[in-house]
């Protein structure tokens, strides 16, 4: 289990930490207003080739260990399998978000990627004996899940429900609260103190009381806190599983 951990750490790297909001707008050829004169994209294209293809190439740079931990040979071959599927994968992806809601697509693409790394593992069987550093691995996946993945995955479920809302940042006030949120929930989940998560949210919604008056803003917030906290508690389980 160690090592489909450390390839899993190495993709939420990878394709979260790696990719930038820019190389994620403009590898689906989403033109809108911050794309200023840009006109690379042409109209009715699925996917922007030029960042598609920077975006695969950083996604493969963690990946770039296992030639610490493994023969040549192997790494070469996973490294190879990953590039290409990951790009097959991506841009697939890039052309059903415009056909599909992002949250179904965003969801079914992290399927792909994680079936993609179960695959590699058995045909490859690296042994990286990092057994005596479990916990700590535990730790380092539960952390960059917490963050960037639901933040996106967040984002992507108000714009399909809201799809005139703009765009959030990662360090936008309200996706760093959702941070907080998030990291306050296991901690207290992993206490077994379940109460304390309801006086996070009640601080929360006390602080927003006069932003609430306002239906649009009362549903956003809602979905996005109740989105927050189940993803929080997926995360908590599935850590607690590994």
């Amino acid at each position: 289990m160690e090592n489909y951990l450390i390839l899993l750490i190495f993709h939420l790297i990878g394709d979260f930490y790696l990719q930038t909001i820019k190389v994620a707008r403009c590898k689906n050829a989403a033109k809108g207003e911050l794309c200023g004169e840009c006109q690379k994209c042409k109209n009715n294209i699925w996917f922007n080739g030029e960042y598609l293809l920077m975006h695969s190439v950083l996604y493969i740079v963690p990946f770039l260990v296992l030639y610490f931990v493994a023969g040549w040979k192997s790494a070469t071959g996973a490294i190879a399998i990953l590039l290409a599927t990951h790009i097959l994968i991506d841009a697939t992806a890039c052309y059903f978000n415009k056909k599909m809601k992002q949250t179904v697509v965003f969801i079914i693409d992290q399927m792909l990627h994680m079936g993609v790394l179960c695959v590699i593992l058995r045909i490859f069987g690296f042994n990286c004996d990092a057994g005596r550093y479990y916990e700590a691995l535990k730790i380092v996946f539960l952390c960059l899940a917490l963050i960037m993945p639901c933040s996106i995955m967040i984002n992507k479920l108000i714009q399909d429900i809201y799809p005139n809302s703009n765009e959030t940042g990662m360090f936008d006030v309200g996706s760093m609260i959702g941070v907080m949120e998030r990291i306050l929930t296991v901690v207290f989940a992993c206490l077994g103190n379940f109460s304390a998560i309801a006086i996070i949210i009640t601080i929360k919604t006390w602080a927003r009381t006069n932003d609430l008056k306002e239906t649009e803003f009362r549903n956003k917030y809602l979905l996005g806190t109740l989105t927050s906290l189940v993803l929080a508690l997926l995360i908590f389980i599935i850590y607690n599983e590994l």
